[in-house]
Order: structure tokens, then C-alpha cells, then sequence
């Protein structure tokens, strides 16, 4: 344990480092730098699992990385929507990157399934009901997405509450799942019902930071179930 521990220490260190970095650029609006940025933490959570993978079954394994490969080609998509201007093209990479993000969403609910999550419709419902409001402001401003995203955010609050229903205690499951739902919450927020600069600019900053923190969380939460199963 004692060779592990100044690792684990670099690790944290760098994730927090490369976070902060995407979450500030992102946030100011930084195109290149956003671009060379944001990759950086998940590309560290892709050699931790790689690092770990003789220790945990291929399958598990293979679920964390799909979970990864899609979230980072939907950040892609996302990237390229956040600086998108023309609305056709923006509306397009939405879908496209809500798509991937569902992939995302179905490879950690397999994963935890495997391991023994089991979501109750106590703990599913109250997350589809505050998915609601984002649903409630994309029909009033674009309701052409609602399908796609309706959709997303459904498989969005089904792997939040799984991650809440480990067989074992588990906060850090259950913190990145409600982190993640409120990441996602605050985009179509920020995009449709804030005008001030400032306020929007500080939105992206919750949206990047917040989903970093919760891909963190469940990554090393799922490693370290599946490590010791």
C-alpha cells in the first residue's frame, strides 16, 4: 500500500490540475486552448483503468472503457457545439453529442449491473422528475431536440440512480451519478435562460467542473468495486 500511495497522490494531483485547466479555459471561451484542454483529465481516467485492468474481469473492464471512449467523443461533439455558430450545426452536434453520452450512460449502468446495483423507482423517479425542468425548457425553446435529449436524460437518471443502489456503501458512486445529472442540468439552463455574460460564463465553469468531479468519482468508485469483487 505504501508504493501505491504517492501514485494515487501524482494522479489526483494531475486530474485536479488538467480539470482545472478545461474547466478555465472552457469557461472563458479559450477555442484552442479549450480544444487542447478538456481531452486531458479523461485521457488520465483511460490510463487508470488501463493501469488496473489485470486486476478486475475484461468485461468490467471493457464497460469502463466504453464509458470513457463515448464521453470522450461526446465532449468532442460538445466542444465543437459549444463554438459552434450557426444554429442548424449546433442543434446537429446537441444530438450528436447527447448520442455518445448515452452510449456513456449505458456502459456504466451495465457495469454497476454486473456489480450489483439494483436502482429502486424510489431513487429513479426523483431524478426523472428534476430532468423534467431541463425537458420543460427545451419544449418551450427547441423542441426538435426533445426527442434525442428526452431521451438522453432518461438513460442520465437511470445510471445516477444505479449508482446509488450498490450492493455495498458506496458515496463516491452515489456523489458522481447526482453530480452528473446536475452537470448536465445546468446546460440547457445556461443556454436558453441566462443572458448576463458573467452568470453564463460561470455556468460553463459548474458544467465543466462538476462533470469532471463526477466522471472521478464514478471511474474510481466503479476501479475500486470492481478491483476488489
Amino acid at each position: 500500500m505504501g508504493r501505491r500511495l504517492p501514485g494515487r497522490r501524482l494522479f489526483d494531483l494531475a486530474y485536479a490540475a488538467t480539470t482545472a485547466a478545461a474547466t478555465v479555459t472552457g469557461a472563458l471561451g479559450h477555442r484552442r486552448a479549450a480544444a487542447l484542454t478538456k481531452p486531458l483529465p479523461m485521457l488520465l481516467l483511460a490510463g487508470r483503468v488501463a493501469a488496473g485492468a489485470r486486476g478486475r474481469d475484461a468485461v468490467d473492464t471493457a464497460g469502463l472503457a466504453g464509458a470513457l471512449a463515448f464521453s470522450m467523443a461526446g465532449d468532442r461533439l460538445m466542444y465543437l457545439e459549444e463554438f459552434e455558430t450557426e444554429p442548424v450545426a449546433k442543434d446537429r452536434y446537441l444530438r450528436l453529442g447527447a448520442s455518445l453520452f448515452a452510449g456513456a450512460q449505458l456502459s456504466y449502468i451495465a457495469t454497476m449491473w454486473r456489480a450489483g446495483a439494483r436502482p429502486s423507482a424510489r431513487q429513479l423517479l426523483p431524478r426523472v422528475g428534476l430532468l423534467g425542468e431541463s425537458a420543460a425548457v427545451l419544449t418551450r425553446h427547441r423542441p426538435a431536440l426533445l426527442p434525442v435529449l428526452g431521451t438522453y436524460g432518461n438513460m442520465l437518471a437511470t445510471m445516477s440512480a444505479t449508482a446509488s443502489a450498490m450492493s455495498d456503501p458506496q458515496p463516491r458512486l452515489r456523489i458522481g451519478g447526482v453530480a452528473f445529472l446536475l452537470s448536465d442540468l445546468v446546460i440547457i439552463n445556461r443556454r436558453h435562460l441566462i443572458t448576463d455574460p458573467r452568470l453564463r460564463m460561470a455556468g460553463e465553469a459548474w458544467v465543466l467542473g462538476s462533470y469532471f468531479a463526477a466522471q472521478y468519482l464514478l471511474i474510481g468508485g466503479l476501479a475500486e468495486r470492481l478491483h476488489r469483487r
